[in-house]
């Protein structure tokens, strides 16, 4: 009976593939981060053309005295440093998806590195139980073959003696 096989790194591998699992789902979540900043620079850019527009009215109109272009000037300020500090943490994600994505990568190439060197060992454990399967059929055939070359002579001493 032919031995099993066994990977003598098979836990290093499973601990391997969980660890690229859990950088694959940090990269994720970096993801999400990032997309979330996407998300409030467009709802910024809505509010900032909703606002001009309204801006835009009111000069159209004439209805605009001082304290309405200091508030326009205030609300303008703080819009810019919304918008900076929006591309700011979009830059970080940017920068933190990269650098967990290269994590991932860095991963994914050990537990391949452990699952090619098990494709390996498996290959050559087929190749010796193959071996061995023929070598046991080939013992058989040669015991098979003395039997009947043992059983012919038998027949032939009979078949003398018997003349």
């Amino acid at each position: 009976m032919a031995k099993r096989f066994r990977f003598r790194l098979g836990q290093v591998l499973n601990l391997r593939k969980q660890v690229e699992e859990l950088r694959i789902r940090e990269l994720a979540q970096a993801k999400g981060e990032l997309l979330k900043i996407e998300d409030l620079l467009k709802e910024h850019a809505e509010e900032e053309k909703a606002f001009l527009r309204r801006y835009g009215d009111f000069e159209k109109a004439g209805t605009f005295n001082s304290d309405d272009v200091m508030t326009y000037c205030q609300y303008k300020d703080w819009l810019l440093r919304r918008e900076k500090g929006y591309r700011r943490r979009e830059l970080e994600w940017i920068k933190e998806v990269e650098r967990r994505r290269q994590v991932v990568v860095k991963a994914s190439r050990e537990r391949q590195l452990l699952e090619n060197l098990r494709e390996k060992q498996l290959r050559a454990h087929a190749q010796e139980v193959l071996g061995e399967e023929q070598r046991f059929l080939d013992e058989i055939s040669s015991i098979a073959f003395v039997r009947r070359a043992r059983a012919l002579q038998l027949a032939d001493v009979h078949e003398n003696l018997g003349r």
